[in-house]
């Protein structure tokens, strides 16, 4: 299986943060153009609160199980989380954090660790409750995964899906927040 056809990511964090949303618009974006796609929610009983996590695997090729022990990808959106993705990471991987909320983590050899304030982001444009798809136009933005109109596509069914089609433009306005981050990151490096 070659790694240009495989896309393998865990998103971690809390209930209530969008870790599941995230996972849902990858998803849904990924199957528009991969012959192959899974999603693994996981999370406690509690909706807001207790740990969340989802795997989005996409590939041309057959997926063989849905969960991963190492991957490629992270965005841990809290310090739990953190803690254990940063064990998780493959060697030249990428593990998206939010700094807003993880404070400096230690320098992790082996991969590339990108810090986006997610959460003062969110706080800017007044949309406390979209740091995660302030962390999805980031995430989109620095790995190029999947086309950001694939993206935008999906988002809106996504949120259409969850009743929430009547924040559509806060909320992408937020998702564009991210994009210009990671531009203004990619920039400055």
């Amino acid at each position: 299986m070659s790694a240009t056809t495989r896309h393998e990511l865990i998103v971690g964090g809390t209930g209530g943060q969008g870790v599941i949303t995230i996972g849902y618009a990858l998803a849904e974006a990924a199957a528009t153009v991969h012959r192959h796609v899974t999603r693994f929610p996981t999370y406690m009983a509690t909706m807001r609160g207790g740990p969340a996590f989802c795997t989005v695997i996409f590939s041309d090729d057959e997926i063989p199980a849905a969960i991963l022990s190492r991957t490629m990808n992270a965005i841990a959106m809290e310090g739990g989380s953190f803690s254990r993705l940063k064990k998780e990471v493959r060697p030249g991987g990428r593990l998206f954090v939010n700094s807003s909320i993880v404070k400096k983590p230690e320098p992790l050899p082996g991969y590339a660790v990108f810090e986006i304030p997610v959460t003062d982001l969110a706080q800017e444009i007044g949309a406390a409750g979209m740091a995660n798809l302030i962390m999805l136009g980031a995430y989109r933005e620095i790995t190029g995964v999947l086309s950001d109109e694939l993206i935008r596509t999906s988002l809106a069914k996504t949120l259409a899906a969850e009743g929430k089609d009547g924040k559509l433009d806060r909320m992408m306005a937020a998702y564009e927040k991210g994009v210009a981050f990671a531009r203004a990151l990619a920039k400055s490096a």
